[in-house]
């Protein structure tokens, strides 16, 4: 690290070897349950305006706390493969994760609908793993194609639907 260190300050700099115990201190997480509700926009682009507005509705100016995150995608995800992953050759994909703690989800599902609206003509879909709270939600997590295969698998190895409390694809 000591080469990235010496680029110059840093406004916070926290590595450290530590016990398994205090890995929620990566991301600060709090040291208690909490709700929270997340979801995400896989896009195929990203729109430089339209991601400046989605981080102003989400930002230090809202109403409650958001962690936003947008990554760029490629690399492996991006090589065709025989699983479930969708939206393998998209480019990018936006997220926000929300406490609940005094904010109801009708609210917070409402922002993030604005939120993610600012970016929509480049949405494709969204992240399995980064929709939280939203098993009601199926539509958007897999292509077509691919919630076909798992639906055929679903009613061979799940016909009594066993395991439905998930984004069900029966």
């Amino acid at each position: 690290m000591a080469p990235l260190r010496a680029l110059g300050p840093a406004v916070s700099d926290t590595l450290r070897e530590m016990p398994y115990t205090e890995s929620r201190t990566i991301h600060s997480d709090p040291d208690f349950p909490h709700a929270y509700y997340g979801d995400s926009v896989v896009l195929d682009g990203l729109d430089v305006r339209g991601a400046a507005e989605l981080l102003a509705l989400t930002g230090p100016e809202a109403a409650s706390m958001h962690v936003v995150k947008i990554h760029h995608l490629g690399g492996a995800l991006a090589r065709p493969a025989r699983n479930a992953v969708s939206h393998r050759g998209a480019g990018w994909v936006a997220m926000i994760l929300s406490p609940l703690d005094g904010t109801d989800v009708a609210t917070v599902r409402e922002l993030h609908a604005e939120a993610f609206g600012r970016v929509a003509p480049q949405a494709v879909g969204r992240f399995l793993n980064f929709a939280f709270g939203g098993g009601d939600r199926p539509e958007g997590i897999y292509e077509p194609e691919t919630r076909k295969r798992l639906a055929e698998l679903k009613a061979t190895y799940d016909p009594a639907n066993l395991f439905r409390r998930n984004y069900d694809v029966g």
